[in-house]
């Protein structure tokens, strides 16, 4: 626990305003003052709306709030209740909503998603990738002008500097470079990095730069390590899994996933199983997921050849050899008409609906064979796709 600073108080008591002076010296003599520590334990389980509030009490609530140590605390603490998260672009904005994520439901229940903020400009990029430890990188797709950090629950949004490629910058050269950015977490650094690699039109070298997101000054470094890649269409997504960002590619007509560890800033590569390559032709049709703390890839076969009830996942089990294990299960109920959102930290794979007027998140526990829909509630009057993210842990970042 940090210190306070020695203007502040170490202990605190709660005292009523309407105390008479014998009440007062009564409370002091038969009851002792709460310590800040507890406070700020007890402090760092409320909302986050509780915790805006609270910051307007004192200067002195104002800077342990603001600490770096309460901010982490607060984290620790989201991290055990994870929430649905969902994006909608609406005439311009994109707004954030979110739901309690049920945990292991066994029957049909409802839920009614609260809004957290919308973008307070129009034309923010859309979300493309999925949060990391409580942030996402906002992009557009083949758009490389602008590119925002953002935080859903407080609504901040950072605009990242634009990509320096040699002496000129990304933007006027976009008919000849490719760019893709990827978002990660180093939880033991605890530094958030985005990576940016970009690769020429013209048969020109790649490069690959890395920029930090601390509280300095904001820059993107070249990495010297580069090879030549094309990103693979049939791999979707990307996912940062205890502190390696990955992410699918092909090089030398060759399908690889990428790993990119966050804090070493090395490359690594593993290659797709044949199976997995020869049958997986259709764009997007594998996508990325957090297999229990493993890689693991969902396998969309397409529903014209296959058993719609079949749900086939792929898990790492051996990087260094390549070696993949193939599970194939049957879901007791059809996912012709359901989007894949991914897999939960308790083991349950989830599914959403496409419409929005009746919006639905599918649970199916792999270890009991249960399928359950949660309906959510409270974006009804919006209209756009609706984005669906699980296991999201609300973080103060940028607050």
């Amino acid at each position: 626990m940090e210190k306070s600073d020695q203007h502040f108080s170490e202990n605190l008591s709660i005292t009523s305003g309407n105390e008479t002076q014998s009440h007062k010296s009564a409370r002091r003599k038969y009851s002792d003052p709460i310590p800040v520590d507890l406070l700020i334990d007890i402090f760092s389980r409320v909302p986050k709306e509780s915790i805006a509030r609270f910051r307007c009490l004192s200067k002195f609530w104002e800077y342990k709030f603001g600490r770096p140590y309460f901010t982490e605390l607060f984290l620790s603490k989201s991290s055990t209740r994870p929430r649905l998260l969902f994006t909608l672009y609406h005439d311009g904005k994109l707004f954030f909503y979110s739901a309690p994520q049920p945990h292991n439901p066994d029957k049909d229940s409802s839920l009614v998603a609260t809004r957290y903020h919308m973008s307070s400009h129009k034309n923010v990029p859309c979300v493309y990738c999925t949060p990391v430890c409580g942030l996402t990188l906002l992009q557009k797709i083949l758009e490389i002008r602008r590119k925002m950090i953002c935080n859903p629950i407080t609504g901040k949004f950072l605009t990242l500097p634009r990509v320096v490629l040699k002496s000129k910058t990304l933007p006027h050269t976009e008919e000849t470079y490719i760019a893709r950015f990827y978002f990660g977490y180093d939880p033991i650094s605890k530094l958030y990095k985005v990576l940016c690699m970009t690769s020429s039109l013209c048969d020109g070298p790649n490069t690959h730069q890395v920029l930090t997101l601390d509280s300095g000054k904001r820059f993107w470094r070249r990495i010297k390590f580069a090879f030549d890649f094309v990103e693979d269409s049939r791999v979707h997504g990307q996912i940062c899994i205890d502190g390696v960002l990955y992410f699918g590619a092909d090089m030398k007509d060759t399908s690889v996933i990428v790993c990119f560890d966050v804090r070493s800033e090395k490359f690594d590569f593993i290659n797709l199983d044949k199976d997995m390559m020869y049958e997986s032709y259709v764009s997007g049709c594998l996508t990325l997921i957090n297999y229990k703390g493993k890689l693991g890839i969902h396998e969309r076969i397409p529903n014209y050849w296959h058993n719609v009830k079949e749900l086939v996942l792929w898990v790492m089990e051996d990087a260094g050899n390549h070696k993949w294990s193939k599970h194939t299960y049957e879901v007791p109920t059809s996912i012709r008409e359901k989007s894949f959102v991914g897999m939960t930290a308790t083991g349950d794979i989830v599914w959403s609906s496409y419409s929005n007027s009746n919006k639905c998140v599918y649970f199916y526990n792999l270890e009991r064979g249960t399928f359950t829909s949660v309906t959510i509630q409270g974006f009804e009057e919006l209209y756009g796709s609706v984005g669906t993210f699980i296991d999201y842990v609300e973080n103060l970042k940028f607050m």
